[in-house]
């Protein structure tokens, strides 16, 4: 009989099929394999590599004035959306909200719905005007774009009588 390799086991075993080096470092395979499987449907599920349970956050500021709903974290070029839900003042027919210029540009904003009635551009803000039905309480703005940056960035978004609301999201390449 050859011996090929260092543990010779008995012949009976070769005969058998049992190799006990080999067998020993494929469970060692299998065990890290079966970790590496772990680490990656949980990163899933945490929404580390997309969508996922864990990615979608929501803010809203201390008089219950405005709500975010948004990702936390989002990829560069993707689409993606920031949900607004915002008090109507009593008796108006049209709510404003002034939101951080970056918003607008580093989102690449590209469509809000619905669609608002007046745009007014400042230095560091912009404001936005949104028509809603008489005698609504609560309105939902819906914000879509592709993200451009890159790293930790914080928006911001107020209504003319209320206080700030503001989130951050981190942006991968």
């Amino acid at each position: 009989m050859k011996i090929i390799h260092d543990d010779p086991p008995m012949p009976e075993e070769i005969e058998n099929g049992f190799y006990p080096r080999f067998e020993n470092g494929w469970r060692h395979a299998e065990v890290i394999g079966r970790c590496l499987m772990v680490v990656f449907i949980a990163g899933c599920v945490g929404g580390l590599l997309g969508p996922g349970l864990f990615s979608e956050r929501h803010a809203q500021n201390h008089d219950a004035s405005l709500a975010a709903d948004y990702d936390a974290v989002v990829r560069a070029g993707a689409p993606t959306t920031i949900k607004l839900e915002t008090r109507v003042p009593p008796g108006g027919d049209q709510v404003a909200v002034t939101m951080s210029r970056d918003l607008v540009d580093d989102l690449g904003l590209s469509s809000i719905t619905p669609a608002p009635q007046r745009w007014q551009a400042g230095n560091h803000n912009v404001r936005i005007t949104f028509p809603v039905v008489a005698g609504q309480k609560r309105a939902f703005i819906l914000l879509s774009g592709s993200p451009s940056f890159h790293g930790g960035h914080t928006f911001w978004v107020h209504l003319d009588a209320g206080e700030t609301l503001s989130w951050s999201q981190f942006g991968v390449p």
